[in-house]
């Protein structure tokens, strides 16, 4: 992940009032884990499917007990408009 793309994402999640403790152990100390992730989108808890529908997502974790936070790119503003709607 770049600096800039970093800084980006950072500040839209402070535009969102993403600035509380972490709701595990009330740790003040939150870290952007560097690189996306995405979410596999399934129909079936049963199957597990490669490929299809997906959420690309940031993780912050709590430097103190590891709690991670997902933050959907899309909602963030972070994709284009058509890749979340």
């Amino acid at each position: 992940m770049k600096k800039v793309e970093k800084e980006e994402i950072i500040e839209q999640l402070l535009k969102k009032g993403v600035d509380r403790p972490c709701p595990r152990c009330g740790n003040d100390a939150i870290t952007l884990v560097d690189g996306f992730f995405n979410q596999t989108v399934q129909d079936d808890a049963s199957d597990f499917v490669i490929g299809g529908a997906s959420i690309p997502t940031i993780v912050t974790a709590c430097t103190n007990c590891g709690f991670l936070s997902q933050h959907a790119l899309g909602v963030l503003g972070l994709l284009p408009h058509q890749l979340w709607e």
